[in-house]
């Protein structure tokens, strides 16, 4: 069912990500939790790598650029990678297994609360109609085994525009949730009478109900703020969370799940997110995330793919496991803003992991802080402006205790340098060298490696 007021016209800026929006690989029987467990024995490393990894996200992004040109190609056309098909039915109230009554508060202000099971396969929250918001996702401050909380608070303008909105409860069988819906306004009508609602969702962190399963929300206009569930000892974990908002910024202080998907539009995202895959979009708006991903098993890979238009993209990004030869596949797009990745240091990534990273922007600077035990190829590209390869000159040990010293090879012109970087005895790689592959692409603008 189409949203009266999610059909804002959006501002100029080509945004895109892939189409399948679904977690890969993913098995009914998995849990972030036990995943966690096996790096307990690694808490060292792992407790050094989040404290580096937040000082690097710090980093101060250079001063954006804009220019009425791009001549980079861009990928597909916008998709929705955050929906939910599961919330088809729950779109009105006829579906509603019941509709709260709002109770009076203080300044023109309502309430309304709800109880929802911790155990559901699916927990959602979405709105239909003229309201906005916030939804704030927070831990119960006391320890608890009880249900998920929902309290919500509505402030409106007239008891007609109150009266034209419900707050329900939705669900069958395994699926629990809350429907906001509003009569859709005249197209002229003053936007400033919609109804404004907060949520707050408290999830308990009692040991048994640290092991969610989906949580889903689709909240045209509705800011969202998330607490920190990411802890090496106590994690809070869920199986897919999907955040959906338009045209308002999402802050995840630490979110721990097989997959998350994460969108907006016209505003910010912010957040860390501890994973076997992310995707993360917006348009007209940075992103500054952290994407903190696990190794399920030996040789598999992890996902991360941030994609905005218009804003500068920060990412870090890491890859930590107990198993052998992950794989961590990295897509980044922004255009018309810098573009900055920070990768760690070999030794908090998993044995003989490979690294495969496309990033691009236009007109903004690129830059990859690339750890230096990568093995592999690397690509620079770009228009008038210099591409720069910049090697450590740290002392850097070989990853694999064999003394072999590492070559950075370099061919091109000043725009469009590539080479490879590798390990060995006599200054020549060995065939099957590759870990990796790099490449960074920009125009007008500088693109640099460092490594």
């Amino acid at each position: 069912m189409p949203n009266p007021v999610d059909d804002a016209p959006l501002g100029h800026g080509e945004i895109a990500l892939p189409v399948d929006s679904e977690p890969s690989n993913a098995q009914s029987n998995f849990s972030a939790l036990n995943c966690l467990k096996k790096y307990r024995r690694r808490i060292f490393y792992g407790v050094v790598a989040v404290c580096c990894i937040l000082a690097l996200v710090a980093f101060t992004v250079g001063r954006r650029f804009r220019h009425p040109t791009d001549d980079l190609p861009h990928d597909a056309p916008l998709t929705d990678i955050a929906d939910d098909a599961r919330l088809e039915p729950y779109q009105t109230p006829e579906n509603a297994a019941y509709c709260a009554d709002w109770a009076p508060g203080p300044d023109d202000s309502v309430s309304a609360s709800f109880e929802l099971p911790a155990k559901a396969d699916l927990l959602f929250f979405l709105s239909r109609g003229p309201v906005f918001g916030h939804i704030s996702i927070i831990k119960t401050p006391e320890w608890s085994n009880g249900p998920v909380e929902v309290n919500i608070t509505a402030q409106y303008h007239t008891r007609e525009d109150l009266a034209q909105t419900k707050v329900c409860r939705m669900g069958a069988s395994q699926e629990h949730g809350v429907l906001l819906w509003a009569e859709p306004r005249h197209p002229h009508d003053d936007p400033r009478q919609d109804v404004r609602i907060n949520i707050t969702v408290a999830l308990p962190t009692a040991a048994s109900l640290r092991d969610y399963k989906d949580l889903t929300t689709d909240l045209p206009l509705f800011s969202h703020s998330c607490d920190d569930f990411f802890d090496f000892w106590s994690p809070t974990s869920f199986e897919v969370i999907r955040l959906k908002t338009s045209n308002a910024p999402i802050h995840y202080g630490g979110l721990v799940g097989r997959a998350g998907f994460i969108q907006t539009s016209n505003a910010d995202v912010r957040g860390f997110f501890g994973g076997y895959e992310v995707m993360v979009q917006t348009s007209n708006a940075p992103i500054e995330a952290i994407a903190f991903m696990f190794g399920e098993s030996p040789g598999s890979e992890s996902r991360v793919q941030f994609k905005t238009s218009n804003g500068v993209i920060n990412a870090s990004l890491v890859l930590i496991s107990d198993f052998d030869d992950n794989i961590l596949r990295a897509t980044l797009r922004t255009s018309n803003a810098a573009l900055v990745v920070q990768t760690p240091r070999q030794g908090i990534m998993s044995p003989n992991s490979s690294f495969f990273l496309d990033a691009s922007t236009s007109v903004g600077p690129a830059t990859l802080y690339l750890y230096p035990e990568y093995e592999g190829p690397y690509e620079l590209r770009t228009t008038v402006a210099r591409a720069r390869v910049e090697e450590t000159t740290e002392d850097i040990g070989d990853p694999a205790g064999k003394g072999r010293h590492r070559t950075v090879t370099k061919t091109g012109t000043s725009h469009h340098v590539q080479g490879n970087v590798y390990w060995s005895h006599d200054g020549k790689p060995t065939p099957g060298f590759e870990r990796g592959s790099v490449k960074i692409i920009t125009s007008v603008s500088p693109v640099e490696l460092y490594v």
